[in-house]
């Protein structure tokens, strides 16, 4: 499923804890169910497809009271506000849940980064083992492999 949305100011939570997100505007409506997902990231702003990791609930560590939509993008550094992010979810890592401390949350969070960024590791290598690796590998915003010259 495609979500599009303007990324909005949130609370700066992610921030605070070394995993800045991008909180997207959108109805909450059309949000999938609550859990982090990994996640495909493109947007205006964006130099290419990155891999996400997407949360979607309401935040229940730190009491919050409306659903949100957030993405964490691993490697990509500036500023997105005002623009429009679209993201495709690939796979629901796991559901949401409240933990008994920050230092739990980060933990967790470090360890499901860890997981979709292997969804990334699993993918390449599978590239390797079929024809239309390029598809695959434009997609996860992969460099073009050459033909060595002989």
């Amino acid at each position: 499923m495609l979500y599009r949305g303007v990324v909005v100011p949130g609370d700066r939570l992610g921030r605070k804890l070394g995993y800045p997100t991008a909180n997207l505007k959108i109805s909450p409506d059309v949000l999938p169910k609550d859990g982090v997902y990994a996640g495909e990231v493109r947007g205006e702003k964006l130099s290419r497809v990155y891999i996400g990791a997407v949360s979607v609930g309401n935040k229940p560590t730190v009491a919050g009271e409306k659903r949100v939509f957030e993405v964490y993008i691993p490697g990509f550094k500036g500023n997105l506000y005002g623009s429009e992010l679209q993201v495709s979810l690939i796979k629901k890592i796991r559901g949401q849940k409240k933990f008994a401390s920050i230092e739990e949350l980060k933990r967790q969070i470090a360890e499901d980064v860890r997981k979709i960024l292997s969804l990334k590791k699993e993918d390449r290598a599978r590239d390797r083992q079929t024809p239309d690796r390029r598809k695959t590998s434009r997609l996860l915003g992969l460099k073009k492999s050459r033909p060595k010259k002989a």
